[in-house]
């Protein structure tokens, strides 16, 4: 009969690397026990033998010291969100440092910083990239549509408006009687002036042809003139009345009168003293504005030249 001592002793030599699995060994086999410290590395266990089945459901790990390492980005997915109730009263202001603000309320206690802009793409924006406010390291606070400035303000608080509707034409220079407008009674003051623009902002709408400023958008316009007029006779009918008119109507007052003007009504063979006439109109968009003038006979006569008509958008 075989003794204790006739069995040679079996070490980590004697145990091909792999040949002991999981299924050669009943449950609680092998204890701590049986095991010298550190005999039992990563490099023992092939693949996968090691799961969830051998290790008991509660492990006791009082005893031991866990080394815990940061949350990186693949250990959360895409998808998963952080309910604010799963975090510690005061961590998020506790580890960022202030206390983050949502994004549907909340009431910020410092200022707003932003970075400076263009009006290609401004500081405030919404879903268009290239409308918006934003600043310019030269004090200007400036709002942008479709990439184009529309209101400036510089550090001395002026305001400017670059494209806002606004022109400026005169005749060209010649004495006009009533006959050059068509003969007596109330006359448009279009193609027979020879307009010539000197200048014009928020798009081309006044026409040098006609003489009429078509609204480009609906809203309240002033507009202004001035004349140079002259009776050649002694006769006290030589005057002429002034008018606005909107779509060739001079009928624009909410009144049953209509507010016109007289110029040279008792003056002979002299000149007018001038005069300069203003008028704030309400424009659909399409609409029009141009100057209508009565001439009570055809001795009177006006200087194209020294005419002005200019207006502008108002709001």
């Amino acid at each position: 009969m075989a003794s204790y001592s006739s069995f040679k002793k079996v070490d980590t030599e004697a145990i091909i690397d792999g040949t002991i699995e999981a299924s050669d060994l009943g449950p609680g086999a092998i204890d701590t026990a049986e095991i010298q410290n550190n005999a039992v590395t990563g490099g023992k266990f092939a693949t996968g033998q090691v799961g969830a089945d051998q290790l008991a459901s509660t492990l006791d790990i009082s005893a031991k010291t866990v080394t815990y390492r940061p949350i990186v980005n693949a250990d959360i997915s895409n998808s998963a969100a952080i309910a604010g109730n799963k975090l510690a009263p005061g961590a998020a202001t506790t580890n960022l440092g202030y206390t983050p603000l949502s994004a549907t309320s909340g009431t910020m206690t410092g200022n707003l910083a932003l970075t400076d802009g263009s009006a290609g793409s401004p500081s405030i924006k919404g879903s268009d990239s290239n409308t918006g406010m934003y600043m310019t390291g030269s004090d200007n606070l400036r709002f942008s549509v479709n990439g184009t400035d529309v209101m400036v303000m510089d550090s001395s608080g002026r305001v400017r408006e670059p494209n806002k509707p606004a022109f400026a034409a005169c005749g060209t220079p010649g004495w006009l009687y009533a006959n050059s407008f068509g003969g007596t009674g109330w006359r448009e003051l279009g193609s027979a002036m020879s307009w010539s623009v000197s200048h014009q902002y928020g798009g081309s709408n006044f026409s040098n042809s006609n003489g009429r400023y078509t609204a480009p958008v609906s809203g309240w316009y002033h507009f202004s003139t001035m004349y140079y007029y002259y009776n050649n006779t002694n006769s006290t009918n030589s005057y002429q009345h002034h008018m606005w008119a909107r779509n060739g109507s001079v009928t624009i007052s909410p009144s049953s009168r209509n507010p016109y003007v007289i110029n040279m009504h008792g003056n002979t063979n002299s000149h007018d003293d001038g005069a300069c006439y203003n008028m704030i109109m309400y424009l659909n968009s399409g609409q029009y504005c141009s100057i209508y003038n009565y001439f009570a006979t055809g001795n009177g006569r006006l200087h194209a030249g020294h005419q002005i008509f200019s207006g502008q958008l108002v709001g």
